[in-house]
């Protein structure tokens, strides 16, 4: 019987707003620099992996992860590094991703939450965001909603690392089978949680949270 749902953050409930590339976009172009969004996204997503999922040796702390977001951050704006503004620019970007307007939230994921927990279901994040995740759930008013937070560069292990699901797992007393992982990304969000016997939902798209509330009624309660 299913007792708890973990849910990913960014791509799952909480959708940038606007894209991730026209943020920092903007945030640039206060500093009178003008960037391809679409290709600041995939500059971005690009050196976040090198960073973080190859370079990165665990166990991370917030320290450590506001240290290698540096280095993306130098990585995809190399051209400026030596700009007398860059490090200016590098605390307003990483300041403005713990600011709720950087996000909305998906369609229809309250209602969906409320109904879990009606049901008497366990909610919980797991994510790869850092503590700046904290003061966005606050801001959307969703931080109430949730039994518990699993921030990678707190636990120490980063999706898809199976230490963080473990320690989710062991923080409720679950078995894996008794819980769902709800998220956007194939290789972090559902390949170890599926080998670890958890069941697994995987948004592809827009989330349609009626979509995986009718799942989980007519598969899992």
């Amino acid at each position: 019987m299913l007792k708890c749902l973990f849910l990913d953050a960014e791509g799952t409930f909480l959708l940038f707003n606007p894209s991730l590339g026209e943020i920092y976009r903007r945030i640039w172009k206060t500093f009178g620099i003008d960037l391809d969004p679409e290709l600041t996204t995939q500059k971005m997503r690009t050196f976040f992996k090198r960073i973080f999922k190859e370079k990165l040796v665990p166990p991370l702390n917030g320290q450590i992860c506001k240290k290698a977001w540096r280095e993306v951050f130098e990585m995809a704006f190399e051209e400026y590094k030596n700009l007398e503004f860059f490090e200016e620019a590098f605390e307003k970007a990483y300041e403005y991703f713990s600011n709720p307007q950087c996000v909305k939230v998906a369609q229809g994921f309250e209602e969906f939450i409320r109904k879990a927990k009606d049901q008497g279901l366990k909610v919980a994040v797991i994510s790869n965001w850092d503590a700046r995740l904290y003061p966005i759930l606050e801001g959307h008013r969703l931080l109430p909603y949730f039994d518990a937070v699993f921030l990678g560069c707190e636990v120490g292990y980063l999706k898809p690392r199976p230490e963080i699901f473990k320690r989710a797992l062991e923080h409720f007393g679950l078995k894996p089978e008794e819980t769902l992982m709800i998220g956007d990304t194939f290789e972090d969000d559902i390949k170890i949680p599926k080998a670890l016997g958890m069941h697994t939902f995987h948004i592809q798209g827009i989330p349609d949270y009626q979509l995986i509330w009718n799942y989980i009624e007519n598969h899992l309660i």
